[in-house]
């Protein structure tokens, strides 16, 4: 150890990572960047959503001493690491808009005497003032979170981080580290251009998620995926994805009116709503959110076992972003994309919008220096409305206004105006009152007078500044300087809470690259045809690794559903997807029924799958009557052959669910050796519902991916079972006073009717019934389950 508080062994990064974060470990990939980090090299992270980005800059802040400058986007990303690394015992800090003076001035404080280690700022921090006071800190480790915003390849360009390579010019070049999860090679490139990062070293990995059970569901109809959508979430917590606000809203319907309690989440909701679903969600109190692409920026939950689109996504980088929420904690989870091929036309009108043509920008150039004043502080919809006078054919929508200003951004011709750089303006009337006023009052006006000492003269200021000055926020500013205004001492303008514009240079013609224009255009739409092509691919897991530059060991990842259906026996044993599990607990039941209700232990396997089936046969006579009898004749699971499933009970053996026993049957009077088969432990859990992780090599997998279930009624679960235990539900739910999901989901009510248990040990094997929900309700609906059995 060369000094205190710094590292410089691999053995020492792994004492900082067990001491300071309590991880035993690092992950797979961590440890080589974090060595080249904090050996001074720069470096540019490219890792999907939870793949541990975060501490591959952390860890390095603390090995190399001094202050880490973190540059993230987002309030709540800022809010969502400082809160995680102050539980740790890191010394860490967040300036943003929504800190009070207090609150500025103590971080200041801290960083000037060095008791912060990490840093976090938004892009547009860096004013010269700002920069002047990072050059006397010890910055010893500049990152770049979210750096796809600095391209204008990327699919969230934000023009801000365009500074940054002069922003570390002026520190200096400290080693920096660059991250995203979504850049392509191309954007790659744009940053290591745009940062100056010439000699970093690219690491890009993490792409392959092996856990993360990919599946594309094809639909002719869009009615179609509402009603898929009840059975898709059932393993949650669940995600569902839209487009749009109003598909959002659709989907949430239908998965309310299924009996599933969903939320819905959009950029449209105030605030205080946003975040009462995001940490309901979090908790665990809401098990599915339906929300757009507004949510899940922070949202760091390692559950999250089911992600649903319920329309294409604009590109790969947007798709990969969302279903990285789900698995983090390594357990298999299911991400479906429900598609037809009409789902493109959506997002060639956000395509259209994103990239408007030439002359709409060129209109909101006239519009803007038309107006007079510069900067000019309008709405986006005013802005619309004034490009759409005289002009023929629909509206100009706000949308487009919003990209026609990124355009000018892009062009350096516009700059948009933070709300905290936004003047106010005072002016000190002429002949008012003589007696200075006290209080909250006399402390701003003397300021004012110190600023404006002749009346009449009009000044602008920043009221940020000005509260920052006075320890005041900026509410007690602005209703002091309404109260002196009410009073006759001075004329206050408010600062414009529209959106801000700085025209660059308006006296000079504007000349459009419309050869970029239209290069961007081409690009996005490329990133939208990556997209569908990804419905089509014969690889889904191997298509998305690549997409990002990631080399991929395998050809075909045989775990995906487009695996499964080019492959009849899986080569070696895997996760199962859901479907799959589901199949394989509905055979082991039907070995478990044999075994409680039969007068043995073991059976062939013959005889197993012609239970399964609902055939004749001379060994289950008296048995024809149990509830699993025929549990695979028909239904989403129909199709199958006797031959198809002893096969699939040969590889349950070989995962450890059953056992073989060899035994002696007699043939013709010849004792003959057979072998026969028994429920282990293991199957057993899995009846009740457990071993999510059971790997199996899976027979004949292609026969459940024929084609897409439809979200009509099973004919194996009896409607008028479902309406029986459904009126009992209704019953235990008013009784509890709860809701009638506590009690069961329509799932688990399905689930019961197909299962049709008689004993407490079945009834665990049902979907959603564990040890609490079945000493809470299961005798009852036992009780129903056995008096509909014993009436057919």
């Amino acid at each position: 150890m060369s000094a205190p508080g710094r590292y410089t062994g691999a053995m020492d990064l792994v004492d900082l990572l067990q001491r300071r974060f309590g991880f035993p470990d690092f992950r797979t990939g961590q440890a080589p960047i974090v060595e080249h980090v904090v050996a001074g090299g720069d470096a540019l992270v490219v890792m999907p959503t939870g793949a541990g980005k975060s501490l591959c800059f952390q860890v390095p802040a603390l090995a190399r001493g001094g202050v880490a400058l973190v540059v993230s986007p987002l309030i709540a990303l800022m809010k969502d690491q400082v809160d995680g690394l102050v539980r740790k015992g890191v010394r860490a800090a967040a300036l943003h808009s929504g800190l009070s003076p207090d609150g500025r001035r103590d971080v200041m404080d801290r960083l000037h005497t060095g008791d912060l280690e990490l840093l976090y700022v938004a892009p547009e921090r860096f004013s010269p003032g700002f920069l002047a006071t990072l050059k006397q800190v010890d910055i010893r480790l500049f990152v770049i979170d979210e750096a796809h915003c600095l391209s204008q390849w990327g699919h969230d360009f934000r023009p801000d981080y365009l500074r940054l390579g002069r922003v570390r010019d002026a520190l200096g070049r400290p080693p920096t580290m660059a991250l995203t999860a979504t850049a392509t090679p191309v954007v790659q490139d744009d940053i290591v251009d745009t940062l100056g990062l010439h000699g970093a070293e690219r690491f890009v990995r993490g792409f392959d998620r092996p856990n993360l059970l990919l599946e594309v569901v094809r639909v002719s109809k869009e009615a179609d995926k509402y009603g898929h959508l009840p059975d898709l979430v059932a393993r949650a917590p669940a995600l569902v994805y839209a487009a749009t606000r109003a598909r959002a809203e659709k989907a949430t319907e239908a998965l309310r009116a299924a009996g599933v309690p969903a939320a819905l989440y959009h950029g449209g909701m105030d605030p205080g709503s946003r975040t009462r679903v995001q940490d309901a969600f979090m908790q665990g109190r809401i098990p599915v959110v339906v929300a757009t692409n507004a949510f899940g920026m922070g949202v760091d939950k390692s559950d999250i076992r089911s992600i649903v689109h319920v329309d294409l996504p604009g590109s790969i980088e947007a798709y990969t972003q969302e279903i990285g929420r789900a698995g983090r904690d390594g357990l298999p989870s299911r991400v479906v994309l429900l598609h037809k091929a009409a789902d493109r036309r959506v997002q060639e009108f956000f395509l259209d919008n994103a990239n408007p043509p030439p002359e709409w920008i060129e209109a909101l150039w006239a519009v803007l220096c038309a107006r007079g004043d510069n900067p000019v502080f309008a709405t986006l919809d005013e802005l619309a409305d004034a490009m759409s006078i005289g002009r023929r054919g629909p509206p100009i929508p706000s949308r487009a206004v919003a990209s026609c200003l990124r355009a000018l951004v892009r062009a350096d011709r516009a700059r948009r105006i933070h709300p905290n750089d936004r003047r106010a303006g005072v002016r000190v009337l002429p002949g008012g009152p003589r007696d200075a006023p006290s209080g909250l009052r006399g402390r701003v006006w003397d300021l004012v007078r110190e600023v404006s000492p002749r009346p009449g003269h009009a000044i602008a200021f920043s009221p940020d500044a000005w509260a920052q000055r006075l320890d005041l926020s900026r509410d007690q500013l602005v209703a002091a300087l309404r109260g002196l205004e009410d009073r006759g001492y001075l004329s206050f303008q408010a600062a414009d809470r529209a959106g801000g514009v700085e025209i660059v240079d308006p006296g000079r013609p504007l000349e459009l690259d419309r050869e970029a224009l239209e290069a961007r255009r081409r690009h996005d739409r490329a990133r939208l045809d990556a997209m569908v092509a990804y419905a089509d691919t014969r690889c889904r897991r191997r298509y998305l690794v690549t997409y990002f530059g990631e080399p991929a060991a395998y050809e075909t990842c045989g775990t995906c559903d487009a695996c499964r259906a080019a492959t009849g026996r899986a080569e070696a044993p895997r996760v199962l997807a859901p479907d799959e599990h589901l199949l394989v607990r509905k055979l082991l039941s039907v070995v478990a029924r044999l075994t409680r209700q039969g007068d043995r232990e073991t059976w062939p396997a013959e005889v197993i799958a012609h239970a399964a089936l609902g055939h004749a046969d001379p060994a289950l006579r008296g048995l024809e009557t149990l509830s699993t009898h025929g549990i695979l004749a028909g239904g989403a699971h129909g199709g199958w052959t006797t031959r198809e499933l002893t096969d699939l009970l040969d590889a349950l053996a070989d995962a450890g669910c059953l056992d073989r026993v060899a035994t002696k049957v007699s043939v013709a009077g010849k004792a003959r050796p057979v072998s026969q088969l028994s429920l282990t432990e293991r199957g057993w859990s899995i009846v009740r519902g457990g071993d999510a992780d059971l790997r199996v090599a899976f027979p004949h997998g292609h026969k459940l991916l024929a084609q897409a279930p439809t979200p009509t009624a099973d004919t194996d679960v009896p409607s008028d079972l479902v309406a029986r235990l459904k009126d009992l539900r209704r019953s235990l739910a008013d009784a509890g006073n709860v809701p009638a999901y506590v009690v069961a989901s329509d799932a688990t009510l399905d689930d019961m009717a197909r299962l049709r248990p008689l004993t407490q040990r079945a009834m665990l094997g049902v979907h959603g019934i564990g040890e609490k929900r079945f000493a809470q309700y299961g005798a009852r609906f036992l009780e129903i389950v056995r008096t509909w059995t014993e009436g057919r």
